[in-house]
């Protein structure tokens, strides 16, 4: 459906990967996966107690996005809170892009910063 979105609205069509990681044994430390540790961690099945978390995502600005954590009540961030992506900030290793933020529109949510440039934009 993103790629149809990206097509529909002629910009390019791009996956974002999620950088996963693995504890070491009786640390507090952690070991990012890399090759084919990485490419079965991309490519495992969606599951439950990931909390429905995909080591990749398709994103397009503009294409329509549903909050679904409640990450900050009071300021209308809630899980079902509706909005469109406008911005996407993200790096590139090994040819491929690892998104580190995203800016929603969100018309139910106004921000505290009286110099943002726009009032319903939130980076999350």
């Amino acid at each position: 459906m993103t790629e149809a979105f990206a097509n529909a609205t002629c910009q390019e069509f791009h996956i974002y990967y999620a950088e996963d990681s693995v504890a070491l044994s009786d640390t507090r430390q952690r070991r990012v996966l890399v090759g084919n540790a990485a490419e079965d961690a991309w490519n495992a099945e969606i599951k439950s107690d990931a909390h429905d978390l995909s080591g990749r995502l398709p994103l397009v600005v503009g294409m329509p996005v549903i909050i679904v954590d409640n990450v900050a009540v009071e300021l209308r961030i809630s899980n079902g809170s509706r909005g469109k992506l406008v911005g996407i900030k993200y790096c590139v290793k090994n040819d491929r892009r690892y998104a580190l933020s995203v800016d929603v529109h969100l018309p139910g949510f106004t921000t505290p910063d009286p110099n943002a440039a726009d009032p319903n934009v939130v980076t999350l």
